[in-house]
């Protein structure tokens, strides 16, 4: 894990508003120079004009954001999370206008398209993420600028993947319909690279310490250091005691699980003991400071948490016996885990050669996008089962991205179905002399 690479000091910038001034003026000139190439090469249209939507948002951000960002990190950090989700970019974008020229599809489609799909895809993300975790990570009563800047502070972390994928496709979409490209055709051609750039922002999330998953004692899993969302996770679940606290059928906190080697072996505890009383407070169903109703396994682990910095659990279960597991000190690092990240980009890297290896010998247009989705969803189902930083959503027993992924793979299921019943047909290779960038030179 390593959040952050380097950090840029803020005295490389001198005084604050005259280096972003500086920056921004770069910004416009640069961006005027690119204008003007694009409309000394194809005119000023709606592609051209397509640029100036994204030249804002980055002058707003100069303009605004970064001053902000500097005064509140005294510097720029260079976030291992975000160097790689630019990998990931320039990866994916930069492999999929290679196969677009092959195909006949000039380049600056798939550049354009990138741009297209870019911003809506970590909107997506963003917004994902912050509905899903909004009452435990953004929102400070009271306190909207902070809420705000916790929202779209991205570069540390918090995009979904499903969300982005949301967030791409109605980029995609239209694109496809600003240009008349073939959407299902396009999609296939790009969807190697959907999975390419999802393997190297995995290695993202391995630096940053998020999508985790539960503990393991395999050689190759690995422990995370204090402060770190694994290591938060398990002063909240008592896993530095040794035990894992859960929530039995008819609503009771239970012990889950009694790690060996720890602090609570050996002591009154067995697996499925109700406790009623957690350092002297029962973990009952009630309300927060924001006057929402938690269950009792939020409140329990409340708890255990406060128990984690006081160094000492104390349970009583539903037979009176009391329980005090003590923690002399706190470790330097967590109890170690499943290295999820890394099975997830292992799985990228095996869909990116699969949907490479098929895509000149598909049949129909779709098949490599709805063949990609489809084993995604498969796995993404399978990986949910042993990471732990998702809860289950509204009351199905599934988290929220094993609940997108059923809906994904039955469509993917429907898709393929329908392709294989139609007639072959595919737009690429293109049989005209020059690459087309223009839907209407696609159809040639």
């Amino acid at each position: 894990m390593r959040q952050t690479l380097f950090l840029i000091p803020k005295e490389l910038f001198g005084l604050p508003l005259a280096g972003f001034g500086w920056l921004l003026i770069v910004w416009c000139v640069v961006s005027a120079v690119l204008l003007a190439i694009l409309a000394r090469k194809q005119g000023w249209n709606k592609d051209t004009a397509s640029y100036l939507p994204m030249i804002i948002i980055v002058a707003v951000v100069i303009a605004f954001g970064l001053p902000m960002f500097v005064a509140q990190h005294n510097g720029i950090p260079i976030r291992g999370y975000g160097v790689m989700l630019l990998a990931a970019v320039v990866a994916g974008v930069s492999f999929a206008a290679h196969r677009a020229q092959k195909m006949g599809l000039h380049p600056d489609a798939i550049y354009s398209l990138a741009f297209w799909m870019f911003i809506p895809g970590i909107l997506g993300a963003r917004v994902f993420f912050v509905i899903e975790y909004w009452n435990e990570y953004f929102y400070i009563p009271g306190d909207w600028k902070a809420t705000f800047f916790n929202a779209i502070n991205f570069t540390e972390g918090g995009l979904v993947v499903y969300g982005s994928l949301i967030g791409a496709m109605i980029g995609f979409a239209a694109f496809c319909y600003r240009h008349r490209l073939p959407a299902l055709a396009l999609a296939d051609l790009i969807a190697p690279s959907l999975v390419l750039g999802l393997c190297l922002g995995r290695i993202g999330c391995l630096l940053n310490g998020c999508c985790y998953g539960g503990v393991c004692e395999y050689p190759w899993a690995i422990p995370f250091p204090q402060g770190s969302p694994p290591y938060e996770r398990q002063l909240e679940t008592g896993e530095f005691f040794g035990v894992r606290l859960t929530q039995n059928p008819r609503g009771e906190i239970a012990i889950g699980l009694i790690r060996p080697d720890s602090p609570a072996a050996g002591q009154l505890l067995t697996a499925g003991d109700v406790i009623v009383e957690i350092n002297g407070e029962q973990p009952t169903a009630g309300a927060n400071s924001r006057g929402e109703v938690v269950p009792p396994l939020v409140t329990a682990q409340r708890l255990v948490l406060q128990a984690s910095h006081e160094g000492i659990l104390r349970l009583r279960k539903a037979d009176g016996t009391i329980v005090r597991i003590l923690l002399p000190k706190a470790p330097a690092w967590s109890v170690p885990v499943h290295p999820t990240q890394i099975y997830a980009s292992i799985n990228a890297l095996l869909l990116f050669i699969v949907a490479a290896l098929y895509y000149p010998v598909r049949r129909h247009d779709g098949e490599v996008i709805a063949l990609t989705l489809g084993i995604y969803s498969i796995t993404r189902y399978l990986l949910e089962l042993i990471r732990t930083d998702e809860l289950s959503f509204a009351g199905t027993g599934l988290t929220i991205s094993q609940n997108v992924s059923l809906a994904i793979f039955g469509l993917a299921l429907v898709v393929l179905i329908y392709l294989r019943r139609s007639p072959p047909h595919t737009v690429w290779p293109l049989k005209s002399s020059e690459p087309a960038i223009s839907g209407k030179a696609a159809r040639k």
